[in-house]
């Protein structure tokens, strides 16, 4: 721009001193009219010089004016790459924002979950101390049950004669089972066990067992033509 400049101001330059020089051809051709044209021929150059001058004064405006242009263009690029920076940020925050959001989302999320767990966790303590509680009860009912038991053997004398086993079903006594005195123990899991006498009334009716199932083995006594019925396997064994 600046070289275009410069060189539009030469040609008018040039001109101008073409111009001038044919004016003086022209007078000096005709000595009889230089006299006469003197006066304006100085006024030509006069002008003439002032019109460069003033071509050159323009050229140097001209010149501020286009240095002043590209200082302006120089920052209006450097505010644009601030505003594509600005921009850049802008849309880094906007990311972090989401992520923080979606942070946020998961940490609820999993405060909801640690809230039902610790719910569930509460309901199963509960549940283990009732258990346990109910184990230790177990465990009282199982040591009384022993200790009757053990008092039992204690006080029975159990005959020399050999166990009678019998099967799920009914027999008479006198005539399947001699008659006397038995303790009577279940063989496998618990069953009913029960006795009726000549007449048809029930004289034993019980559950043979651990202490969860049933109330454990039962000595009860016997005579001729009384019917015993169980409903699982037992063993009967003859006491004094």
């Amino acid at each position: 721009m600046k070289k275009g400049l410069i060189l539009t101001l030469s040609i008018g330059g040039a001109i101008a001193t073409i111009l001038v020089s044919v004016l003086i051809g022209v007078l000096i051709g005709n000595a009889d009219l230089e006299e006469n044209y003197t006066e304006d021929l100085k006024k030509i150059k006069t002008e003439i010089t002032s019109a460069e001058e003033e071509a050159k004064e323009e050229g140097e405006k001209l010149l501020s004016i286009q240095e002043e242009i590209s200082t302006v263009q120089e920052q209006l690029e450097t505010e644009a790459q601030k505003l594509k920076d600005a921009e850049a940020k802008a849309e880094e925050v906007k990311k972090l924002i989401d992520k923080k959001d979606s942070i946020s989302a998961d940490i609820d999320k999993l405060k909801k979950e640690r809230e039902s767990t610790t719910k569930e966790m509460s309901k199963l303590e509960d549940d283990v101390k009732a258990k346990k509680d109910e184990v230790s009860k177990l465990d009282d009912t199982i040591k009384a049950k022993k200790k009757e038991i053990d008092q039992l053997e204690d006080t029975i004398v159990k005959k020399k004669e050999e166990p009678i086993k019998l099967t799920a079903g009914q027999y008479i006594v006198g005539n399947d089972i001699p008659e006397g005195r038995y303790q009577v123990t279940n063989i496998g899991e618990g069953t009913n066990f029960f006795v009726y006498n000549s007449s048809g009334l029930p004289t034993v009716n019980t559950i043979l067992g651990d202490s969860i199932v049933g109330t454990g083995d039962f000595v009860f006594f016997t005579s001729d033509g009384d019917m015993i019925e169980t409903l699982g396997p037992v063993k009967l064994i003859p006491v004094e």
